[in-house]
């Protein structure tokens, strides 16, 4: 943790804002559609993301109109993202067929963009 951190703020505050030792990480995607998706099959790949998401214990808010978008965190009280849940779902989102020019971010600060 920074020096300067650490001398702003006591380990009560830090906790409470989620700086320092108590940072949460998260991660950015996108994608393109692949084509222009009938409605059906535009809702099945919505709730096959949402079920992909959960059985890896995250939580994704964004949506997929033309392309896919949003913020990926971990779903707990207080936690982070690790490198293997990341990884998984991007592993994921590559494999389908509904989906090009992936992109998934580097795990970052979830609460303060920088």
């Amino acid at each position: 943790m920074p020096a300067k951190t650490k001398g702003k703020y006591n380990q009560r505050q830090r906790k409470k804002l989620r700086l320092g030792e108590f940072q949460e990480l998260g991660f950015e995607i996108t994608a393109n559609s692949a084509a222009a998706l009938a409605p059906d099959a535009r809702n099945a790949f919505i709730n096959d993301l949402v079920e992909a998401v959960a059985e890896r214990g995250l939580l994704f808010g964004g949506g997929f109109n033309d392309g896919l978008a949003g913020f990926v965190v971990v779903d707990a009280m207080r936690g982070s993202v690790s490198e293997e849940q990341r990884a998984s779902l991007k592993t994921w989102l590559e494999s389908r067929q509904e989906l090009r020019d992936v992109v998934v971010g580097p795990l970052k600060d979830a609460w303060y963009s920088t």
